[in-house]
């Protein structure tokens, strides 16, 4: 019965088997090395460049925009310094996204940042990379589509009139959409991208919408009851350091997504020019169109209002301005599909990293999940997975607040581990100085720049507020507590897994970094049989941790450039 369900299931062919029985072996690791990529069937090309920006925008412009800029006015007192907030966002995002454009290029697989961090700093046994691998899918992702579920409830129960929205309601219609996501991520990757195409085109034209009627409405061609919340400028503004924390939390809750392509690098056609176009204009229009809804949002609800509305302002403002009909009805069942796409691209992307997580060897008998379904293209079994994560944070919270605890929560652990990536970027220029697929630099000013903010809002969330938090639903520091504690619980698998595994059976889990090297010098255009080659071996006395350089020097280059590959 097992061997007429692995027939059924996987269909392969004999062929198929034998690469399968050569690359995994017949058990879990029981070879001695893991196989190179090569040898691997490789992923499909499903994206093209519409869909790798509509990735990025689809993530980036999911809730964020609808939900949190009420929550960040409350933070810093004014609409001045919240848009300045939005601004600075838009620039720090742009100097994070070069630095994952050029580790992209530098490593086109499927996997992003978990390969990155691996590359980067492989010492010691590759423990950051197998952290964010444990923090994305385990915290992370789960917990931000569990979050954005409610919000599609949250608007939709809003058109149809339910005035309170906050509970399990909302909640229900959540888990009907993560749901459906997961089952068309499913059936077929073509048309989960075409879904995220196709939502990614609503939430522009949503916010287009918003950006207008608030310049109209400014220009006094659409009647709205008169406020001051721009005759003030920065007057009123807070200058608590913690609060500016949490509020920047928010706001790259609002930009996080320009980073969701690189988990998908193996799918992406033309990556050395599709992926710095994508990476780069997703950015650029989420950024400008960020900007511009917030003036809009203020223009027509007062400071008051706007606090009060929390995660429905946009649905308020919608109200404002074109009356019961549209605003509490027609738009929100926009907004919500905008969320919904947002889901569509969470899902794509870190189903791919779990399925890479399960290729190199992270998770036990994982290869033997790991791959797409024969027919159907897709990882299910990284799928289903993630979908039994998500629903575990979707439910298991009571009704309340839940939202701004779960924002923080898997905001904390991501921004530390992309704030690891870009300084990934910098140390790779030093010790991969002519890696020879790197076609793009990234600007270390700005990466710099990333890098500080990242740790900024690290940091600032555990200082106490200056502000009396009684009336708080939660303590202030429970939400980076309980990122900091998940990513640290990762420690205790890692050892397991990268230390105890191997000394019990002599697997080498770090191969895969040397293996995918040898093959991005192969893939750049060099022939062995025409390079000079040197490998220097450290102490054979620590073989787990030995490092092995080569150096290959290619005859046709006039400058005699020398390729490092670790």
């Amino acid at each position: 019965m097992p061997d007429i369900w692995k027939r059924v299931w996987h269909e392969k062919t004999e062929a198929e088997s034998d690469i399968v029985s050569q690359v995994w072996g017949s058990s879990e690791d029981s070879t001695p090395s893991i196989a190179t990529p090569a040898q691997m069937v490789p992923a499909r090309k499903n994206i093209g460049i519409f869909s790798a920006t509509a990735m990025g925008v689809s993530l980036m412009m999911g809730s964020g925009i609808f939900s949190t800029p009420a929550s960040i006015l409350k933070l810093v007192g004014t609409p001045s310094m919240a848009l300045v907030l939005w601004a600075l966002g838009a620039v720090i995002s742009f100097g994070g996204a070069t630095a994952f454009i050029e580790l992209g290029l530098m490593y086109q697989r499927n996997g992003g940042t978990m390969r990155f961090l691996a590359h980067a700093f492989p010492r010691p046994k590759l423990m950051l990379a197998f952290l964010f691998s444990w923090a994305m899918i385990v915290c992370i992702r789960p917990g931000a589509i569990a979050a954005n579920g409610p919000v599609i409830g949250k608007y939709w129960l809003y058109a149809a009139g339910q005035s309170d929205s906050s509970g399990w309601q909302a909640r229900g219609v959540g888990f009907g959409c993560i749901t459906f996501v997961t089952a068309i991520n499913i059936v077929s990757a073509k048309w989960s991208l075409r879904l995220i195409n196709l939502l990614t085109v609503i939430k522009i034209v949503v916010i287009l919408i918003i950006v207008i009627t608030g310049i109209v409405a400014a220009a006094g061609g659409i009647h709205v009851e008169h406020n001051d919340n721009w005759s003030g400028g920065f007057s009123g503004t807070r200058g608590d350091a913690r609060d500016y924390a949490s509020a920047l939390t928010k706001v790259f809750w609002a930009y996080d997504g320009f980073t969701n392509l690189v988990y998908s690098l193996g799918e992406l056609r033309r990556p050395e020019r599709n992926l710095p176009w994508s990476i780069s204009a997703s950015v650029v229009i989420v950024g400008i169109l960020y900007v511009l809804a917030n003036v809009a949002f203020f223009i027509v609800v007062p400071i008051d209002v706007a606090i009060n509305s929390e995660e429905i302002l946009a649905a308020e403002f919608t109200f404002r301005v074109f009356g019961q009909s549209v605003g509490k009805v027609a738009l929100p069942i926009f907004i919500g599909l905008s969320v919904l796409g947002t889901i569509c691209a969470q899902t794509y992307g870190v189903s791919r990293l779990l399925d890479s997580t399960n290729e190199v060897g992270f998770i036990p008998y994982g290869r033997r999940f790991c791959g797409n379904h024969a027919k159907l293209g897709t990882p299910i079994y990284s799928l289903v997975a993630i979908y039994a994560l998500t629903l575990l944070y979707l439910f298991a919270p009571p009704p309340g607040k839940v939202f701004d605890l779960l924002v923080d929560f898997v905001q904390w652990s991501t921004w530390l581990f992309y704030g690891l990536a870009a300084a990934g970027a910098i140390v790779l220029r030093y010790t991969k100085p002519h890696h020879p697929l790197r076609t793009f630099k990234s600007f270390h000013p700005l990466n710099i720049m990333f890098i500080a903010f990242c740790i900024y809002i690290t940091v600032f969330p555990f200082v106490p507020p200056t502000s009396d938090t009684s009336d708080a639903p939660y303590p202030f520091y429970l939400s980076p507590l309980l990122g900091l504690i998940t990513t640290l619980a990762g420690l205790i698998p890692w050892y397991f897994r990268m230390y105890w595994w191997p000394k019990k059976t002599g697997v080498n889990l770090m191969a895969w970094i040397e293996s995918e090297d040898a093959e991005d010098v192969h893939s750049a255009g060099f022939d062995e049989h025409d390079s000079e080659q040197r490998v220097d071996q450290v102490d054979e006395s620590e073989p787990d941790v030995k490092e092995q350089t080569r150096t290959v020097v290619d005859d046709k280059q006039a400058n005699d450039e020398q390729i490092y590959v670790r």
